[in-house]
């Protein structure tokens, strides 16, 4: 399994939070593990870990419930989303700009 996997134990060392709260966490499905294939062990990808970083400050820092948290993240992603969209309007705008435009 490539390195940026992470094991459940390391999840809870890294962000000193108890195994019920990444259970909880699943059983909400916030975030999401897969199995490692040797030893069938639950691993978090990296994109899972920054979600685990983020809900993690949400509640602990903020106080945000879990379906507070829900509704951040879905708004979150929207936003990510929206951005990758502006850029691509962006980026075809300068394309188009720059064959009309004489040098």
């Amino acid at each position: 399994m490539a390195l940026n996997y992470y094991y459940r134990k390391q999840v809870i060392e890294i962000f000193e939070v108890d195994e019920s709260f990444l259970d909880t966490l699943e059983a909400e499905d916030l975030v999401y593990s897969v199995q490692e294939e040797s030893t069938r062990e639950k691993v978090f990808p990296p994109d899972q870990i920054e979600r685990i970083r983020i809900i993690n400050n949400l509640v602990n820092d903020l106080e945000v419930n879990l379906a507070g948290v829900e509704v951040i993240m879905e708004m979150r992603e929207n936003l990510i989303r929206m951005q990758r969209q502006f850029d691509q309007i962006l980026e075809t705008l300068v394309k188009e700009l720059k064959t009309r435009l004489p040098d």
